[in-house]
């Protein structure tokens, strides 16, 4: 389980890296008026919470599908809530930029769940052989 943990907090670093490698890249070649402030924390908020949720979700897949199916929806619903804080905390900090903010807190949401979909479900099948 300790390698799958270090595999996948590998894996993350890499999928963030070349998020902010590109999020730079356009925020300073293309759309440098639309760049905000909260851009760096959503480089860490994410791939934190995807991996907390990450290993939560495999401690579970080693005790029954049951378990596992409950730890899922309650993760995905967790956060949610917590990314729905953030979105409510920077628009109400931030004067400008929410559109450029939403789009990319959007953007980087549904790659980060793909991610670690995949990975779980990848994963949790690794484990349970």
């Amino acid at each position: 389980m300790k390698k799958l943990i270090r595999n996948f907090i590998i894996k993350i670093v890499i999928l963030t890296v070349i998020i902010a490698v590109i999020g730079i890249a356009t925020f300073t070649l293309l759309f440098e008026n639309l760049y905000f402030e909260a851009f760096p924390f959503l480089l860490i908020l994410f791939p934190i919470i995807s991996t907390i949720i990450y290993i939560q979700l495999l401690k579970a897949s080693k005790k029954s599908l049951a378990k596992f199916n409950v730890v899922f929806m309650l993760s995905f619903m967790l956060k949610l809530i917590i990314y729905a804080g953030f979105v409510g905390i920077v628009i109400s900090a931030e004067a400008g930029n929410k559109n450029a903010f939403v789009i990319t807190l959007l953007l980087m949401y549904l790659i980060y769940t793909i991610f670690d979909t995949k990975a779980i479900i990848d994963d949790s099948k690794k484990l349970n052989q």
